[in-house]
C-alpha cells in the first residue's frame, strides 16, 4: 500500500450497524462522531465495515477536496454553493463553506467511508469523511446551514442522519436558510426562457401525473414539470399523494424551450408546505 494510505477494518457488531453520536457545544453547535461523549444522542445506521485513512492536499470547495496523492474527493450526500474559478461563478455561502472545511482540515488528514458507488462520471472519489475525533464532515456542513441536501441512490447509507442534520439548520434558519438567495420562489416568478443557475427552491401544486420513457411526472403547469425517474418510483410514496398539494421542491431548474423541470432523486427534495 502506498505511502500515506493506510486501510482499518472497523470490527462492528456482527449486525454490520455503527452508530454515530450528535453532540452540542455551549453555544449550540452540533458535531457528528461515531465516538460517543457525555451527554450525546445515539443515532444508529447501517454502515460499511472499512474506512480508509488518507492525507490532504487542499480543499478545493465544500464539497470537494484533493488528496495528497492528487485525487479529488466529492463529500456523498450533500451540495455547497460553488465558489469563484475558471469554470463557476461565485455563489452566496460557498467562501464560507469552503473556508470552514479548510478549518476543519487543517491537520490534513480524514478517514473516507464509501457507499455503494464509489465514483461519480467526474471519476472523483464518493465518500462520507470523517476526521480522526471520529466527526462525520457530512453531516457537520449540513447542520451549520452550510451545505444542501443532496441525497443520490445508491448512496443513502447515512440518508436519514444527513435528514436530520439539514432539518436541524433549517428550523434554526442557520447559514444558507436565512439567505435570501435561497429562499423559495413562488411559481409566479418563473420567467419563460430563461435559464435558472444553482441550486433552487420553488413553491409548487402538482395538478395531474404524466408519463414518459424514462420518468413519471408530477405536472404543475405547462411551464414546470417534476421528474421522477422510473427506476426510482418505489422509493417514493405513491405519487398521486402530491397532487392538489402545496409543495416546495428543491434541486437544479432545467429548461427545454419554454418548459422548465426538476428531476428529483429522492423524497427529500420535495417538502410539503
Amino acid at each position: 500500500m502506498r505511502s500515506g494510505i493506510a486501510m482499518v477494518l472497523l470490527l462492528l457488531a456482527m449486525s454490520l450497524q455503527a452508530d454515530i453520536y450528535r453532540s452540542e457545544d455551549q453555544s449550540g453547535h452540533a458535531s457528528f462522531s461515531d465516538q460517543p461523549s457525555a451527554g450525546a444522542e445515539q443515532i444508529q445506521v447501517n454502515a460499511a465495515t472499512y474506512r480508509y485513512k488518507f492525507s490532504v492536499r487542499h480543499v478545493i470547495d465544500g464539497d470537494t477536496l484533493v488528496l495528497k496523492n492528487g485525487e479529488k474527493v466529492r463529500l456523498i450526500g450533500i451540495n455547497t454553493p460553488e465558489v469563484e474559478s475558471h469554470y463557476t461563478r461565485a455563489e452566496a455561502g460557498g467562501e464560507a463553506a469552503r473556508d470552514w472545511l479548510r478549518k476543519k482540515l487543517g491537520q490534513a488528514e480524514i478517514w473516507l467511508e464509501y457507499d455503494a458507488e464509489q465514483r461519480d462520471k467526474y471519476d472523483r472519489r464518493l465518500a462520507h469523511v470523517f476526521l480522526p475525533s471520529g466527526e462525520y464532515l457530512n453531516a457537520s456542513l449540513l447542520e451549520q446551514g452550510l451545505a444542501m441536501l443532496t441525497l443520490t441512490p445508491p448512496n443513502l447509507r447515512y440518508s436519514k442522519t444527513l435528514i436530520a442534520a439539514q432539518q436541524q439548520a433549517e428550523t434554526a434558519a442557520t447559514g444558507i436558510w436565512q439567505r435570501p438567495e435561497f429562499q423559495p420562489k413562488p411559481l409566479k416568478d418563473l420567467s419563460l426562457g430563461n435559464d435558472y443557475r444553482g441550486w433552487q427552491r420553488w413553491q409548487v401544486t402538482p395538478r395531474r401525473i404524466g408519463e414518459s420513457r424514462k420518468y413519471i411526472n408530477l405536472i404543475v403547469s405547462e411551464h414546470f414539470v417534476i421528474k421522477i425517474a422510473k427506476s426510482l418510483q418505489d422509493r417514493f410514496p405513491p405519487l398521486s399523494q402530491y397532487l392538489d398539494q402545496r409543495l416546495e421542491v428543491r434541486g437544479w431548474l432545467r429548461r427545454q424551450g419554454n418548459q422548465h423541470f426538476m428531476i428529483v432523486q429522492h423524497p427529500s427534495a420535495i417538502q410539503p408546505r
